[in-house]
């Protein structure tokens, strides 16, 4: 399986260990072992504290896999998706 997540890359860029990521984000070393080695994905509650944490858009979390650039409305469309499934989680029909 292609590789999807930047996470590993951006804690390298950003001088961050697995421990300080995930002491920033609350989940266990384990978690963030997983997730950098792609094992298991973050959850979406995961994912927006992750790229803040990183210092980074939520987008930049990712490797395009259109091979073009996200566009403003795809964002806006995807945060859209993304605070509707977290309705869902949290029963907000």
């Amino acid at each position: 399986m292609a590789a999807i997540l930047r996470i590993k890359e951006i804690m390298g860029q950003k001088g961050m260990s697995r421990k300080g990521l995930a002491e920033s984000v609350g989940v266990s070393v384990t978690t963030i072992s997983n997730i950098c080695s792609e094992t298991s994905y973050p959850t979406v509650e995961l994912l927006p504290k992750l790229a803040k944490a990183l210092d980074c858009d939520i987008r930049e979390l990712f490797i395009s896999t259109k091979g073009n650039s996200v566009t403003d409305s795809e964002v806006a469309e995807a945060r859209e998706l993304i605070g509707k499934g977290l309705n869902i989680l949290k029963g907000k029909h």
